[in-house]
């Protein structure tokens, strides 16, 4: 019996460790995969244009970072919101407190909402100088190169003298992703790229509420008297 039992451990042992290597790999891969995305986010423009100066102002606001913003001042306007409501109750003659406080809970609902919608903001500006030739040219190329081969859409194109401004989006899965500024004056440029969830969902969430709120404010009494 010793010799099949070794037999069976060792067995065991080894069809313990073939699985443990099987599990060990599909982790690696996953997070391999989930790297490899990261870095490719969908929506995200990487700013490697090399022949630019240095960049005047960067703004590089992340998810998690955006998250506590809004949280934050989601607790502000929550705590504002009950004061009210509390003063509100105490004295019941205080419909203004009411109101107030109603349109606070409002102002909640655009921020929660607002969250969930922006997920990176990336900023670059920069201020060029006039000995700088065909610059504007050789970024605008770029990017479109760029956002051409990331599948986006170029939504607004418009140019003035020294002028421009290139505005493109990226789609997927029936909502917004990627909102892709450029903005040039002259010798100056803004790059602006907005990595974002702008889906049916959150927009009519958003719509909802600006439409709740304006009618609170009287739109409603406005709208019927253009109709007259």
């Amino acid at each position: 019996m010793f010799p099949a039992h070794s037999c069976l451990v060792r067995c065991g042992g080894t069809c313990t460790a073939a699985v443990a290597m099987m599990l060990l790999g599909i982790a690696v891969s996953e997070a391999q995969s989930a790297a490899s995305g990261n870095r490719e986010a969908v929506g995200r423009v990487e700013f490697d244009f090399a022949d630019l100066p240095s960049a005047t102002v960067e703004v590089d606001l992340s998810q998690g970072l955006i998250t506590d913003m809004f949280g934050i001042g989601d607790a502000a306007v929550a705590g504002v919101t009950e004061a009210l409501a509390d003063s509100a109750g105490a004295n019941k003659g205080s419909e203004g407190m009411r109101l107030a406080a109603d349109k606070l809970a409002a102002v909640r609902q655009i921020i929660q909402t607002l969250g969930q919608v922006v997920r990176e903001v990336h900023v670059r500006a920069y201020k060029g100088s006039p000995d700088q030739s065909g610059l504007t040219e050789k970024l605008l190329s770029h990017y479109e190169e760029k956002v051409r081969t990331g599948n986006w859409e170029n939504m607004i194109r418009a140019q003035e003298r020294d002028k421009t401004v290139r505005v493109a989006v990226v789609r997927s899965e029936g909502a917004i992703r990627g909102l892709f500024v450029i903005a040039v004056d002259g010798h100056d440029v803004i790059l602006t790229n907005f990595v974002c969830d702008v889906s049916p969902e959150n927009a009519k969430k958003l719509t909802a509420i600006a439409a709740k709120t304006g009618l609170e404010a009287g739109l409603g009494q406005m709208l019927e008297e253009k109709m007259r």
